[in-house]
């Protein structure tokens, strides 16, 4: 696949139809993965988390979950995939994984919202091997987490859904899949919450037309403030500045 290079993430130049086929061919494969996605935060995370970033580009596959990279990747001369949401696609991702007879795990938030997802999936995907869930919040690197990763590893799950925010649930992964003799583990940020309506996502115009950072921040302002209103102008400062050297470079 293709890639390109946001504030020095790579981004895999691909679609929908694409991310669930590398998704099964990854889970088939049965080894440990990483599928992780971008957004302007996740790209402001990756400038100042040295860490997060190499996470990101150690992944098997890392696609555009944001409007504004895809404008920034557009203002580098660059064009990146469809931007994937995964509330967007996560039950079509449930049922390959019933066709496959791939089994599941799903790790975030807090018990009431992951064992209500997982309640939920059950409902509209009644045959989905569902091995367990487990809440996101513990101290990483405790006996608790170990215990938990070791939980995972004897189930042997296929996929793993994890919903802990950026860049917790990336580092959680990147510890876990040392320990995991297989598993696609795959980032989802919130959608625990918002597929069970714990959460209220924003109306459909504005989630496909790049306002989904603006229902939030009315919402939330003071939770969303640093993310958004200042978030959003200094990626694009900084996406300019690394079109300035591109350039400089290329003259």
């Amino acid at each position: 696949m293709d890639k390109v290079n946001i504030l020095g993430v790579n981004v895999n130049v691909i679609d929908q139809p694409d991310l669930l086929e590398e998704i099964d061919r990854l889970a088939a494969a049965q080894r440990p993965a990483l599928v992780n996605n971008v957004n302007v935060n996740a790209c402001n995370i990756a400038c100042k988390d040295p860490e997060f970033r190499e996470i990101l580009n150690a992944s098997e596959v890392v696609f555009c979950d944001g409007f504004g990279v895809k404008l920034g990747a557009r203002l580098l001369c660059k064009k990146l995939g469809q931007r994937m949401t995964p509330p967007d696609w996560v039950d079509e991702l449930f049922k390959l994984c019933m066709r496959r007879r791939y089994c599941v795990f799903f790790i975030g938030d807090t018990d009431e919202v992951v064992s209500l997802f997982a309640r939920k999936v059950k409902e509209r995907h009644r045959w989905l091997r569902i091995m367990g869930y487990h809440s996101g919040f513990f101290i990483p690197g405790a006996d608790e987490e170990i215990r938990i990763m070791n939980e995972i590893s004897r189930q042997r799950p296929d996929i793993i859904l994890t919903g802990m925010g950026m860049p917790r649930q990336e580092k959680w992964a990147w510890r876990a899949r040392g320990r995991m003799g297989k598993g696609v583990i795959i980032a989802t940020g919130a959608l625990f919450r918002w597929y069970t309506r714990y959460e209220k996502r924003a109306p459909f115009w504005m989630t496909q037309y790049g306002f989904e950072w603006l229902a939030r921040l009315l919402v939330s302002p003071r939770k969303h403030f640093k993310r958004y209103v200042i978030g959003i102008p200094l990626f694009f400062c900084r996406i300019m500045k690394q079109r300035f050297t591109v350039r400089k470079k290329e003259g």
